[in-house]
């Protein structure tokens, strides 16, 4: 093999492996645990932390429904930082300080607000998180704010 062949096929070599480490999934940042697996709950965040929120309240259950978290009808948009941690059967949410707030199965009282898909300004709903709009997880979406209280376990 001359010595030009062997560059080009070098070059090449880095440009795949830089493309295959791009589309590896990275983990949580905070302290949350990573779960790739197909039967993990779709758990979309918000890009940015957000200084401003609307605060009507969601009172209901923390649920999972067809591998989307929900309390009532609504898929939650949780705030930029969130994560999701899955040990065994227990599935729960995690702030962006790293420390545990709800689990599936929780009451639990939520401000925020509603977004529909329909009246929406283009493109809202993808620049509010880059999961959304999806086909795994509908709307309506409760876009969380910053009161998320455990009403009982």
């Amino acid at each position: 093999m001359n010595q030009k062949l062997k560059v080009v096929m070098i070059g090449i070599g880095i440009i795949v492996s830089i493309l295959v480490t791009g589309c590896v999934e990275k983990p949580p940042q905070n302290g949350g645990s990573a779960n790739t697996s197909s039967s993990a709950p779709f758990f979309p965040v918000q890009n940015n932390p957000n200084p401003d929120y609307m605060e009507a309240l969601l009172i209901g259950e923390l649920v999972i429904e067809d591998g989307c978290l929900r309390v009532d009808n609504d898929l939650l948009v949780w705030p930029h930082g969130f994560s999701l941690s899955i040990e065994g059967e227990v599935i729960q949410v995690i702030d962006g300080t790293g420390q545990p707030i709800a689990r599936v199965g929780d009451k639990v009282k939520v401000s925020g607000g509603e977004v529909g898909t329909s009246g929406l300004p283009g493109g809202y709903l993808s620049e509010l998180s880059a999961q959304l709009p999806g086909d795994r997880c509908t709307g309506p979406y409760w876009i969380v704010g910053e009161e998320i209280t455990v009403i009982k376990r």
